[in-house]
């Protein structure tokens, strides 16, 4: 793989992050991954979204998609939630780009998500993301269906694209969720910006980094983490995160 790319091509990617630094929406990200996205890494395929690290795999929360086979995530999640993938595994071990072909599918030790990669076509699949300080949760982009010959950059592209993508891909998803008939009284109680910051927290994310997701000031975070304490009546945030852990209200579902 080179470690150069030419110089047209640096600058579209230049363009590329600046443009991701002001999209804020699920819509806003579809629309530039198959529009400006799709002239650096054409692609017939994209999925990206959040997911969870546990000890025994990885469980999505959120997922984007353009594309992408009907049915394949079905196919790879278990009866526990668990999604089988030994891409995100090895990037999660790795936590560098992946890119498999066709032909070299057996490498990763997995028959099922082998037989999920050829039935549906998939031809070849680069991932990247970003993982969380405390290894519990990442955020991940994946191309599938992409040509030969613009395969001897992906590498390079990834790790400079990945991180923006993933900063604009937690924006698009964390769009203030609706409440359902079952939700806890303490949930109205807080602003939008609020379930924003709590999601976070519940996935283990310091002060620092929900102020990077969220383009705000590290203060502004620590002043609405307090708000979060004093209105779900806890002292401190390991039990607001006890509170909040099975409620799932603070995301819409991605389209």
């Amino acid at each position: 793989m080179p470690h150069t790319l030419s110089t047209p091509t640096r600058l579209k990617v230049i363009e590329l992050q600046d443009q991701l630094g002001e999209l804020h929406t699920q819509a806003g990200f579809l629309e530039w991954a198959q529009g400006p996205l799709q002239e650096v890494v054409p692609h017939e395929s994209l999925a990206c979204g959040v997911f969870a690290s546990r000890p025994d795999g990885v469980v999505l929360r959120r997922v984007l998609q353009q594309g992408w086979p009907p049915g394949y995530f079905n196919a790879l999640t278990e009866s526990d939630g668990r999604f089988r993938s030994p891409v995100i595994r090895r990037w999660s071990q790795a936590q560098a780009p992946q890119i498999v072909f066709a032909g070299d599918t057996s490498r990763f030790d997995d028959p099922l998500w082998s037989e999920v990669f050829h039935d549906m076509d998939m031809r070849n699949m680069a991932a990247h993301g970003v993982m969380d300080l405390a290894s519990r949760a990442a955020s991940y982009v994946c191309f599938a269906r992409m040509p030969q010959d613009h395969l001897d950059e992906i590498d390079v592209l990834l790790k400079l694209l990945a991180p923006h993508m993933a900063l604009a891909l937690q924006r698009a998803l964390l769009q203030p969720g609706r409440d359902t008939p079952h939700a806890p009284q303490w949930l109205p109680k807080l602003t939008p910006r609020e379930r924003v910051v709590l999601h976070w927290m519940c996935l283990g994310k310091t002060n620092w980094e929900i102020a990077q997701i969220c383009q705000r000031s590290e203060h502004t975070i620590k002043n609405q983490v307090e708000s979060v304490r004093q209105k779900l009546q806890v002292s401190n945030r390991t039990q607001a995160c006890a509170l909040a852990s099975d409620v799932d209200l603070l995301i819409d579902e991605a389209a």
